[in-house]
């Protein structure tokens, strides 16, 4: 089990789902915590199950939430800022936020759609990320970001969310190189179909041949866990599937039917 006492983590896109579980993973192993995200009662309650969380384990570590929208760059400079003048340093950035607006295939997509997918998952990663560097160098940190199975699968359902996880993964190898003299590892998870709201109007949900169920919001954080860990000291620039196989099976048919937010 990793240990994170006395170490500073960021974890953005933490109201719900991956997000809020490698939080209150976080937490549990000693962590200080900064949770981000656009709903502020969820947060609260994000806060709550971490402090929770981190006493039921026997930590004292403190949390601490910055609500907001992380496309504004103010926002991602506050997320930072608070976080450093709070707990005095960052050791991990979970970069978690991402969107799914519905953008279809070329005939249909809609140009607002495509931007708000770029926007949020390339852009706004990137940004967040060259925010947080200076800090991370001091300690020797590291960089999970959430990507997507989508990144390496082709599909014509929602072509701006695919291009834009394979954006993310290209982001994480070529930054791999830059950051590495730095003292900062970089690296990604690509998740499969997670058990939270985003993915329960999907029909036909696919079964995943090693389990046969659908994988929980904390099997995907004990893996962003490991990356951000002493015990990955020497992994970066990595895209790790969390998806139990799922992709060497084929993708789910008529997926991306609703304009989702995470």
């Amino acid at each position: 089990m990793s240990d994170f006492r006395d170490k500073c983590v960021v974890v953005t896109g933490s109201s719900s789902g991956i997000g809020e579980s490698t939080a209150i993973l976080f937490a549990s192993r000693g962590a200080n915590v900064t949770v981000c995200g656009r709903d502020e009662t969820r947060l609260q309650r994000v806060v709550d199950s971490c402090l929770h969380a981190g006493q039921d384990a026997g930590h004292t570590n403190r949390v601490i939430a910055v609500p907001g929208d992380l496309t504004s760059a103010h926002v991602r400079v506050d997320t930072i800022k608070k976080t450093v003048e709070t707990f005095l340093e960052l050791d991990v950035l979970v970069a978690n936020h991402g969107v799914q607006y519905a953008s279809f295939n070329m005939d249909h997509v809609i140009e607002e759609n495509y931007n708000k997918n770029m926007d949020v998952n390339v852009k706004s990663v990137f940004f967040l990320i060259k925010v947080a560097v200076p800090h991370l160098e001091k300690t020797g940190g590291s960089v999970v970001v959430t990507s997507s199975i989508a990144s390496t699968l082709s599909g014509v359902q929602n072509i701006a969310y695919h291009m834009g996880k394979a954006a993310v993964d290209h982001m994480v190898r070529c930054l791999s190189l830059e950051l590495g003299p730095k003292g900062i590892r970089i690296n990604a998870i690509n998740p499969t179909f997670v058990d939270t709201w985003i993915f329960r109007h999907v029909e036909n949900y696919p079964s995943h041949p090693l389990h046969g169920r659908k994988y929980t919001p904390e099997e995907q954080g004990e893996v962003i866990l490991f990356l951000a860990s002493d015990a990955a000291r020497f992994v970066s620039g990595e895209c790790v599937k969390v998806d139990g196989a799922i992709a060497k099976k084929g993708y789910a048919k008529n997926f991306y039917q609703k304009r989702l937010d995470s």
